[in-house]
């Protein structure tokens, strides 16, 4: 499932009926909580919160500069180890 999909998905709920039944509150793959207008927090299911690092993950400088020494490494010994990763 997209992101694009999952954030029209979204669902907004207060702190007060997150306190009142928190399994009903929850059961979005993202919930932002709020009281009197103010976001408090944001929910993210397991699965939705790991996608989301590991696509920020990816932009971070030093990532990079791993995965392409990794890739490097590799050529040059012509083997590739997914334990390096």
């Amino acid at each position: 499932m997209s992101h694009s999909t999952v954030l029209l998905r979204e669902k907004i709920v207060s702190l007060s009926a997150l306190q009142r039944n928190p399994s009903r509150a929850l059961d979005a793959a993202i919930v932002r909580i709020v009281k009197s207008g103010k976001e408090l927090g944001i929910f993210f299911q397991k699965d939705q919160f790991e996608d989301i690092l590991e696509e920020h993950l990816e932009l971070q400088p030093s990532f990079r500069k791993d995965l392409k020494r990794l890739v490097s490494k590799s050529r040059k010994s012509r083997r590739f180890s997914l334990k390096d990763l």
